[in-house]
């Protein structure tokens, strides 16, 4: 370690990549050749300088003959610096050998020829001859530096030679000299050893550079040969120098016609500013897109580039066409519906804004309507969904011909469309009104069947219906309901008590999940009578509110808002559980009937629902009779009927409600083993005046005889109506006749050690349905 450190302090020797040592050993031998030239001139200059000092002195031969060694010396070395620089690492090592033989036998020759002048000369000359050492050493260190080695042993060889001449002298200050003269040597071959570590330190840091610079060059190439983007760069001037051929290619150029181009000249006129403006300031930038000059199809690139020191820029390039295509083709479809092609509810709205903006500054009417089509439901699910499609695009084509082109046609989704007609006075809304609605009228033709459709629309005018967006869509969506209630296929405008009418619905919505939150609601029960005997056989399940505030809400009116807000599914839930709670505690062991909605019967949790209430409350499955309309049997019907056949299988009794109205296809009674048939009370009002209702009534209660079911009358309001039923052999009958829906708490009950314990079982938490 010591060792080291020495000769790293005497002779510059640091570690050095075996990878870069031959490049150090050519560096120093260039700079020995450099070096050599310098040397003989010295050389001259110092055996002038003797001659013409020593030219009478004893000493003169001495001086001769040093000149003629000396001579030699620098003939050789003159020789050496100018011969061609070794091929092979075995030249260079020779090459090496003599460089420093030379240097070393050069510093004898100096160092003999000091002892002799020293010895010989006058006192006189001694000032010359310190200077003559001093300049020699010196300058030998500094010549000799890429040589440590060699510059030690010509300043050793002097230093020894004057340290000779000062001891055979008997100089009295020769220990004094001696230190000085040693000094001397360390300081300056301490100098030539920095020098010799700097320049190789250089030499390594430069093959570093190179390496790098290299290993850049071979990525850069494999980059441009393998990916999309390319490099490049423009002298001061801003025009385009060493184009690689990927930089031709994507500029469609030749090599010979890109280069020297001013690289704005290839982009149009506004990207060209735009670059030329950056350059001008000389900053950097990334990421600058610029569109390119092209005849054919429009065409873009992404810039980054820097500027360099010697002027001019360079940076990468990449083309972004396609890029920028799929970023305009997501922007289309952000706005725009993928099926046809319009615009979508996000559009809308830029474009009621902008409307808004328009009316504010010029104070221009617009009218905004909303179409919805009717029965597209039945067609999708009859003809299937892509003809679905079909019509929907078939009815987009149709508006966009049959409306100018400053009327925005939209579809927000589903089966709906918008249409935003601008400068719109009421009067060309009615008009539209009836151009749109003859246009939905027209018959379509689909998978070769022509087939009928109507739309509904709601008209919504600004500013008097509202100038915000969100309002204009709602005040026409409102003004759609009333078109559908009102025969469909038609179109009406809004109204302000429209809008009342709605928050009235809203307000009952919220009312309505309040009661069930906090189990408001009430069961009544009407009792079903047996013709014959006058005795109760059960009781049919009907639910009544008392809305706070507001009195008793007729069911029809919050029956409906369930099933349009979706209540009706944990309400129906509840009335399913409450209802064999309340059967259960009866004293009489009658049946309870429930009537279950098209929503409850299509939901997985009925069966759990049922399961659970029968097991909490250990009523007798027999005593449970489920109420389904021809409805349930029209949606769905493979479902519905493996629901019923689930729900016989526990026992439970299922009846045919409203029997008579609707399709009343009797194929539904051959679909399922009905336990009863309900006679829909329109045919019992006037039974007594229509022999019609009594043939059709007889036909009824025939039928369900042959088929082994049950009858019940509903609505019987008289004696008459009941003596009738009785004699056309409808055993079962319910109405104000008998009684009025009453309260589940003044029904006889079993005392409560009668009742059985109420065990409660776990199913998953589904909701189900329920209607009446």
């Amino acid at each position: 370690m010591r060792t080291a450190k020495l000769r790293e302090w005497l002779l510059g020797e640091i570690p050095v990549p075996a990878a870069y040592l031959e490049s150090i050993r050519r560096m120093r031998l260039r700079r020995y050749q450099h070096t050599s030239s310098i040397a003989a001139v010295f050389s001259l200059l110092a055996a002038i300088m003797l001659t013409v000092t020593f030219w009478s002195d004893p000493a003169m031969p001495v001086v001769s003959m040093w000149c003629a060694a000396n001579g030699m010396l620098a003939v050789l070395r003159l020789r050496d610096s100018a011969r061609e620089p070794p091929e092979t690492l075995e030249d260079l090592h020779r090459y090496e050998y003599t460089a420093t033989r030379h240097t070393v036998i050069s510093g004898a020759v100096w160092g003999v020829l000091l002892v002799a002048l020293i010895l010989s000369a006058s006192v006189d000359r001694d000032w010359f001859l310190g200077v003559l050492a001093t300049s020699v050493l010196c300058i030998g260190a500094l010549l000799h530096a890429s040589f440590p080695r060699a510059a030690l042993g010509y300043s050793g060889l002097i230093t020894l030679g004057v340290l000779a001449a000062l001891i055979l002298s008997g100089d009295r200050t020769f220990l004094g000299s001696a230190m000085i003269i040693i000094g001397s040597l360390l300081a300056v071959q301490r100098f030539s050893a920095m020098n010799h570590a700097n320049l190789v330190k250089r030499q390594i840091a430069a093959n570093d550079l190179s390496e790098s610079n290299e290993t850049i060059s071979l990525l850069l190439s494999d980059f441009e040969s393998h990916s999309a983007d390319w490099l490049w760069r423009t002298d001061e001037s801003g025009c385009v120098v060493q184009p690689s051929e990927r930089f031709a290619e994507a500029a469609e150029l030749p090599y010979a016609q890109l280069e020297g181009a001013h690289i704005a000249a290839l982009l149009t006129d506004e990207s060209a500013r735009e670059l030329e403006e950056v350059l001008a300031e000389r900053r950097a930038f990334t990421d600058l897109v610029v569109e390119l000059y092209s005849a054919d199809s429009r065409r873009w690139w992404s810039m980054s580039g820097q500027p360099v020191a010697t002027g001019g820029y360079r940076g990468v390039c990449s083309d972004i066409t396609q890029q920028r295509r799929n970023e305009a083709s997501i922007a289309f479809f952000k706005q725009h519906d993928d099926l046809t092609g319009l615009p979508n509810r996000a559009m809308l709205i830029e474009k009621l804004e902008a409307a808004t903006a328009r009316y504010e500054e010029c104070g221009e009417p617009y009218a905004l309507f909303h179409i919805d089509l009717d029965n597209f439901k039945s067609i999708n699910d009859t003809m299937g969904h892509p003809s679905g499609d079909a019509l929907l695009r078939a009815v987009a084509q149709r508006l966009r011909r049959c409306l100018e082109d400053r009327i925005y046609i939209v579809r927000p989704g589903g089966d709906e469309f918008a249409v935003l007609a601008l400068d719109c006075p009421r009067s060309e809304a009615e008009r539209l009104g009836d151009v749109l609605s003859d246009a939905m009228l027209a018959p379509l033709t689909l998978d070769g069947r022509q087939i009928m459709i109507s739309g509904s629309i709601g008209v919504a005018m600004a500013p008097d219906d509202g100038v915000e967006p969100v309002v204009l869509m709602k005040n026409a969506e409102l003004a759609l309901y009333q078109a559908k209630a009102h025969g469909r296929g038609c179109a009406r405008f809004f109204e302000a008590s429209m809008d009342e009418d709605a928050r009235s619905r809203a307000e009952l919505e919220t009312g309505l999940r309040s009661a069930i939150a906090n189990d408001d609601m009430d069961l009544y029960f009407q009792p079903l009578v047996d013709t014959r005997t006058g005795e109760v056989t059960g009781y049919e399940t009907l639910l009544r509110w008392n809305r706070p505030g507001h009195g008793l809400v007729s069911p029809a009116t919050f029956i409906a808002c369930a099933e349009e807000t979706g209540i009706i599914v944990p309400l129906g839930e509840w009335v399913v559980r409450k209802a064999i709670e309340e059967a259960a505690a009866w004293k009489d062991e009658v049946s309870v009937a429930i009537n279950l909605s098209p929503t409850q019967m299509g939901n997985p949790s009925l069966i759990p629902t049922v399961v659970n209430a029968l097991a909490s409350s250990q009523l007798d499955p027999s005593r449970l009779e489920i109420e389904i309309t021809e409805t349930v049997l029209m949606n769905e019907t493979e479902q519905n009927l493996k629901t019923l056949h689930q729900l016989k299988k526990l026992g439970v009794r299922i009846a045919l409600d409203d029997f008579g109205t609707g399709f009343s296809s009797l194929s539904y009674l051959r679909a399922f083993p009905f336990d009863k048939l309900k006679i829909d009370q329109c045919f019992v009002r006037d039974i007594e005046t229509s022999p019609e209702n009594q043939a059709i009534v007889r036909s009824v209660v025939t039928l369900a005889r042959d088929l082994g079911m049950n009858i019940t009358a509903e609505g019987v309001e008289n004696e008459a109506q009941a003596t009738i039923l009785a004699g056309l052999g409808c055993r079962n009958v319910q109405g104000y006749l008998y009684s009025r829906p009453i309260p589940a708490s003044e029904l006889e009950k079993k005392p409560f050690c009668e009742q059985p314990e109420r065990k409660i079982l776990q199913f998953s938490d589904h909701r189900s349905g329920w209607r009446r």
